[in-house]
């Protein structure tokens, strides 16, 4: 009897242990993380609308946070597999034969998953394009090289990292894939500048070497203005001091005189003509220049109505201008203007609450 109520106070003080014991083991595990990962069907195409069978394809996915390099063959159907994650991509592709020396094939388009989660990838034939700066024969390295082809076939500027690149210590340079055609590559440092013309074939390594020179001609342009300032005022100076005074009393010598002065103001008058012209002669910009018309024809039909405002505006103009000659809508010009900028045909510098647009002279001498 005297163990039982002993008993009692024990069972009182382990009773709270044992309920958290049994409500701990009956507690459900924490739900697990959910997969945010989809497959992704693509099928690949040729442009002639062809399947890409059996044939080994490099993919690069660019998301939001992360970029994804993916090696895989399509099947008989040109079907491959991917596993992406939630999100906006930019999908680049390539097909690079073992038995020819440059890139085969190339593809770029946009997928969003999970919705409009399978994509086509369309085949255009491709080239690489490598070469070399010189200057007197000489390699320049560092120089900035730029290229422009006429095909839009695919986003050649996306797949090479940009439409420019940095030449090696030797002045060499590589675009690894550019559309088959006539491409204009153009090479400048601080001083020096110059473009060449090359062929991209496909499936080829296409070579190219660009001689640069001095930027003198603007240089020498703006001292001719400045010293035919400077005459212009030495001129004027000295008639204002050194010309004869007329008597202010001889009425007749006072008329032929002026009349004098009226004849002698035609060639003043067509001097300022001329030199209102002389910027537009001596801007650089040639509309009809074989280079520009290969940069022209990349270009969609409104971006070549704003290239060509601008060569007549010598290379410049401002947003508002360009609006007010051209009725475009502000949205739609900024819009073609950045497509311009990210192309490396124009350069936009800010200028109060409007912009600056300025031609990338080299592409169009």
């Amino acid at each position: 009897m005297r163990f039982f109520w002993l008993a009692i106070p024990l069972l009182l003080f382990l009773q709270p242990f044992a309920f958290a014991e049994t409500n701990s083991s009956s507690a459900e595990p924490p739900p697990a993380a959910p997969d945010v990962s989809s497959v992704i069907f693509s099928r690949a195409v040729f442009s002639n609308g062809s399947i890409v069978q059996n044939m080994p394809l490099v993919i690069l996915a660019r998301g939001q946070s992360s970029d994804t390099v993916y090696r895989a063959i399509t099947d008989n159907s040109g079907l491959v597999i991917l596993s992406l994650q939630n999100g906006s991509y930019e999908i680049d592709a390539l097909i690079d034969s073992p038995s020819t020396q440059g890139m085969d094939f190339a593809s770029t388009t946009s997928l969003i998953v999970p919705s409009g989660g399978n994509a086509t990838l369309i085949f255009y034939q491709a080239g690489s394009l490598a070469g070399k700066v010189l200057s007197d024969g000489a390699p320049v390295p560092g120089a900035r090289v730029s290229v422009s082809c006429p095909s839009s076939a695919f986003d050649y500027g996306r797949i090479n990292g940009g439409v420019t690149a940095q030449a090696d210590e030797a002045g060499r340079f590589l675009f690894r894939a550019l559309p088959v055609g006539m491409c204009v590559v153009s090479a400048s440092t601080g001083e020096l500048a110059g473009s060449s013309e090359a062929q991209v074939a496909h499936g080829q390594a296409s070579s190219a070497s660009i001689e640069i020179r001095k930027k003198a001609a603007a240089q020498d342009n703006s001292l001719l203005l400045l010293a035919g300032a400077l005459a212009a005022a030495a001129i004027a100076i000295s008639l204002y001091f050194f010309a004869p005074r007329k008597p202010k009393a001889r009425e007749i010598p006072t008329r032929a005189h002026s009349g004098e002065t009226a004849r002698q103001a035609k060639p003043s008058a067509a001097k300022a003509a001329k030199k209102s012209a002389q910027p537009e002669e001596e801007s650089g910009f040639d509309a009809n220049s074989p280079k520009s018309r290969a940069v022209l024809a990349t270009l969609s039909e409104r971006e070549r109505e704003i290239v060509k405002f601008l060569f007549k505006c010598n290379g410049r103009a401002k947003r508002s201008q360009m609006q007010h000659k051209l009725l475009i809508p502000k949205t739609s010009l900024l819009r073609n203007l950045r497509s311009l900028e990210r192309k490396n045909i124009v350069t936009l510098t800010p200028f109060g609450r409007n912009l600056l647009a300025e031609l990338e002279q080299s592409l169009f001498q």
